[in-house]
């Protein structure tokens, strides 16, 4: 009887100790947050299995959750494997001061709520107050700050937007992006790579990255400089992560070999900058002015050949040269060239390039003009006239190319009656046939074979080309992407989404080979669009698609799928002797 007493005991201690494994524990990888950075949120659930997903709506009001990945871990302790299941929550506060995180439910099991601090940012926490003050010694490790060079700009001139990214402590990641311009009330140009500066304080390497950038605003009024935000991490190297840590005191014998990476956690880092409003001024009416605001204009012309010779009926060509400083390719106006007596002229389509050079976004157009006279002796060729409005001065001025006096050689001719007479002669001499006018000649009678076979062979062509044209169209027609895009976003079907999207991309790029959502990236280059791929990547590996926006994403979407695709040309229009 004791010892029948003696086993249940033994397995009610047991039963016990299973039950009191069992818990669901939330921790922070820190408690002190700077504004603007992210932290790591991580549940775990020990002893216990389950297929639900913790209930994360009560963080929405204090914090934006940026990632959400979950992960099982076992544990071996003295034979007996423990495994636990881990949610893993990349977190930023959505204010400054004393924040809870809530208790947190999963089935029947529940966390301990959790406070941390918010400082602002540049600020530290005194530790005997426990209040904030004034970051003397920069402890922050990493800022982003924005400003402009002109607050109070007219519309459409050009601001330069300086960007600096502060690291002290290892950042990586990619080029910042703009969040913010949904009502394209901006257009945004990189003016290159950053500047990149590095300097040693207290032993502490400081990097500051200056990224700068042309802005131009595309309306009068009150606006807000869109946010420019940085996504990346860095990288820190605990010793219960590094199995080598009990052996070595510092990463110097590992750092060596290239080993540091390998037992470091990657810390996410988001960043953004702070609202800048700017005031901007409408345009300068003046009739019949076209509204061109530019530091710099210039226009001027060029013959080809440099020094030609005019002659009646005889072709002369002249290159027509605008180059505007502070100006986006969509700003410069349309050259006119006004018609003069005993001239005829005509224009080619323009080309348009715009570039950076010397920090400022420089537009050029670059159109010719065909020359014919048809008259002899003196002739003027009209001046041409550009009216732009100087930002430096605010005032509007000319760039004009004078006009000038030319000498035709040769005898006046009318040009419609010369092609006319040409179009006789070509008649006589190819469709009336000479000699002998019988019906019945052999050499008549060979011209209506040639011709029969001839209309014959078009309407064989034409018959095959239509046939092609129906078979193309039907087997485009049997595919639309777009339709799976929006019917597999609305229904939170990712999968789906996204081998849609690569069949859009392949569509829309035949000629790049496309097997990814970064391909897509990579070619459509906009930062709104990317920042949706990524976010639809990250809900694709996670297969938890609850937080992901559908609405939002089909807006970026269908902007992208609206714009025209635009061709990098990096042929320079400048002649030589104007660089």
């Amino acid at each position: 009887m004791k010892k029948f007493i003696t086993i249940l005991l033994g397995f009610v201690f047991l039963w016990n100790l299973e039950a009191f494994a069992q818990s669901f524990e939330a921790t922070v990888n820190r408690n002190k947050i700077p504004e603007g950075e992210t932290f790591l949120l991580t549940l775990e659930l020990k002893g216990a299995r389950t297929n639900s997903s913790p209930d994360l709506n009560l963080l929405n009001s204090d914090f934006t959750t940026y990632s959400v990945s979950n992960a099982f871990r076992t544990v071996i302790i003295n034979g007996k494997a423990e495994q636990s299941q881990q949610w893993n929550l990349v977190l930023m506060p959505n204010k400054i001061g004393k924040l809870v995180i809530p208790a947190l439910r999963i089935d029947n099991y529940e966390t301990k709520p959790i406070t941390i601090e918010v400082s602002p940012a540049g600020s530290e926490i005194n530790a005997s107050t426990g209040k904030t003050s004034p970051n003397k010694s920069n402890s922050n490790k990493f800022s982003l700050m924005g400003r402009v060079d002109n607050k109070n700009p007219f519309v459409q001139e050009q601001i330069i937007y300086t960007l600096k990214l502060t690291d002290r402590g290892g950042l990586q990641g990619e080029e910042p992006y703009f969040e913010g311009n949904e009502n394209n009330d901006w257009i945004i140009k990189s003016l290159g790579a950053p500047e990149v500066n590095s300097q040693i304080i207290n032993g502490q390497t400081i990097r500051e990255l200056t990224f700068k950038y042309a802005l131009f605003p595309q309306r009068s009024g009150k606006l807000i400089v869109p946010a420019a935000k940085f996504r990346g991490f860095y990288l820190t190297k605990e010793s219960r992560n590094d199995p080598f840590g009990r052996f070595f005191n510092d990463d110097i014998f590992l750092g060596s070999f290239g080993m540091t990476d390998v037992f470091a956690t990657k810390n996410p880092i988001f960043l953004s900058t702070k609202p800048i409003q700017i005031d901007v001024k409408p345009a300068i009416e003046e009739t019949g002015k076209w509204w061109l605001p530019a530091q710099e204009v210039k226009l001027f012309a060029q013959f080809e050949p440099a020094k030609p010779d005019f002659k009646v009926g005889e072709a002369v060509t002249r290159t027509i040269y605008l180059q505007a400083t502070g100006v986006i390719d969509s700003q410069l106006p349309e050259i006119q060239f006004e018609q003069t007596p005993g001239l005829k002229q005509y224009p080619e389509k323009p080309e348009i390039v715009m570039k950076v050079q010397n920090g400022q976004v420089v537009s050029t157009e670059k159109i010719a003009n065909v020359y014919i006279p048809n008259q002899s002796g003196e002739l003027t060729l009209p001046s041409i006239n550009i009216s732009w409005f100087n930002v430096h001065t605010n005032q509007m001025e000319t760039a004009q190319i004078p006009e000038q006096k030319i000498n035709v050689a040769g005898k006046s001719v009318s040009v419609p009656q010369k092609i006319q007479n040409a179009s006789i002669a070509h008649s006589k001499t190819d469709f009336l046939p000479q000699g002998n006018d019988n019906e019945n000649s052999p050499q008549k009678n060979i011209y209506i074979l040639i011709s029969a076979a001839f209309v014959l062979g078009m309407v064989l062509c034409f018959a095959i080309m239509k046939i092609l044209t129906l078979k193309n169209k039907k087997e485009t027609t049997s595919i639309n992407p777009l339709k799976d895009i929006r019917l597999a976003a609305n229904n939170k079907n990712l999968h789906k989404l996204r081998d849609a999207l690569l069949l859009w991309a392949k569509n829309r790029f035949p000629e790049e080979r496309i097997f990814s959502l970064s391909d897509i990236e990579n070619l459509v280059k906009s930062q709104s669009f990317t920042c949706e791929l990524e976010k639809l990547n990250e809900a694709l590996y996670s297969n938890n698609s609850t937080n992901w926006n559908a609405e939002l994403f089909l807006k970026v979407f269908e902007k992208i799928n609206k714009s025209k695709i635009r061709k990098e040309q990096n042929d320079d229009l400048l002649p030589k002797l104007y660089k």
